[in-house]
């Protein structure tokens, strides 16, 4: 009978992933312990080893297929060894040894490459002379070969004539390519639409000064403290959620579920990517205790090397647009959640106030929430609360 190899308990039951990419194909012999494929759960990239040595018989789980904890994955046919002159009794098979999956945040190994589309087309681009770099950084570039003029022997194409290519490109016309979506776009694109299709969304919007928020963070700067506007705003929202714990509440069957605890979700971007580290027990952490966990996560999402349960367990999400100029936006709700704060600009203005004239710095705030859960009252007693607390920071500092 074949080994049944099935996908690990290493994240929490009922997430679902996919096959990333398989490392050997169906025949080919593997051994204990080698990587054998590569698995996208929440946004964390795991790799799996062969359990046992033998050949790859059957890959029940090919490239891009869903999977959960439990699925079976493959089967693999045990090598079993003679001894040599004896009666055939056989050497039992070689496992591998109990290892922690290796996780990372993105892989940064190449897999199989996709050709891309183009405004030039050939019948078959395998005729034309290049250097296998120059393949490979035209595949990278969306450049078809065949438009590509060579000044190699023989008139091949080398990695220097593509740069060139590129380069003219680019003083020119844009070149339509197709470019493959990675695997963290494609989980946090099907995460958004079913977040959509599940929950009814709605916007509210409003404006804050946080000209004392300011001044507040400049004294905590001078003191040494590693808190930011980022961090005062989470604490802010930390606060404001403890007051109005429905923000938190999710729907389960016939029933509305508040959580007992603050786990507070952050968007953070890596190149064209969306990672979501969570700040656990957000409530139980001082100001600076929470600049310091959320330095060490953004750190890790940008490294690469954030671990699945640190991308989990979220029970509210702020997204911060201001630093690409944005005032106002409608964030998409993180699925099983039922509201996420957007932060946008500061802008700096004149105010009217008491007769007098100041200069004031001001910034929007976009909630979206959940109206299965969350009607517009509740919403607006959260924002102006929220409000309150970061025209007013001083009270953030005794939290």
């Amino acid at each position: 009978m074949p080994y049944e190899f099935r996908m690990p308990n290493v994240v929490s039951n009922g997430i679902e992933g996919f096959v990333v990419n398989w490392f050997k194909d169906e025949g080919q012999p593997v051994q204990a312990g080698e990587l054998l494929l590569e698995v996208q759960f929440e946004k964390a990239a795991i790799e799996l080893q062969a359990p046992v040595s033998g050949i790859l018989t059957k890959i029940l789980c090919p490239q891009g297929h869903v999977v959960k904890v439990g699925q079976l994955l493959c089967l693999i046919e045990e090598k079993s060894t003679e001894v040599a002159g004896g009666s055939g009794s056989a050497v039992p098979p070689v496992h591998a040894p109990e290892e922690t999956p290796h996780f990372h945040g993105e892989t940064e190994r190449t897999t199989q490459s996709t050709p891309v589309d183009s405004q030039v087309h050939s019948s078959n681009t395998g005729d034309v002379r290049a250097t296998p770099a120059a393949r490979k950084l035209a595949r990278e570039l969306g450049i078809p070969l065949e438009a590509v003029p060579g000044t190699g022997p023989g008139g091949r194409i080398t990695e220097e004539d593509v740069k060139n290519f590129a380069q003219r490109s680019e003083k020119t016309n844009l070149t339509a390519r197709r470019v493959p979506l990675t695997p963290t776009q494609r989980l946090v694109g099907s995460r958004m639409l079913q977040s959509l299709r599940e929950t009814a969304q709605y916007t509210l919007g409003r404006e804050v000064d946080i000209s004392a928020l300011i001044k507040v963070r400049m004294e905590l700067k001078q003191k040494g403290s590693p808190a930011n506007i980022t961090d005062l705003i989470h604490k802010a929202v930390v606060q404001a959620i403890l007051e109005n714990p429905v923000m938190q509440a999710v729907i389960d069957g016939d029933d509305m579920v508040v959580p007992a605890e603050v786990h507070l979700g952050f968007a953070v971007a890596r190149g064209d990517e969306l990672l979501v580290p969570v700040i656990k027990n957000a409530h139980r952490l001082n100001l600076n205790e929470m600049a310091v966990e959320r330095r060490r996560l953004t750190d890790a999402v940008l490294q690469g090397i954030i671990k699945p349960e640190e991308l989990q367990g979220g029970t509210f999400t702020v997204t911060n647009l201001g630093t690409y100029g944005v005032d106002f936006f409608t964030p998409v709700l993180y699925p099983k959640q039922s509201a996420i704060l957007g932060i946008g600009r500061i802008v700096e203005r004149p105010v009217l106030e008491n007769g007098n004239i100041r200069s004031a710095q001001f910034m929007t705030l976009s909630l979206t929430v959940d109206h299965q859960v969350i009607n517009g009252a509740p919403a607006a007693r959260f924002l102006n609360r929220l409000a309150e607390l970061l025209s007013q920071p001083e009270v953030l500092l005794e939290l």
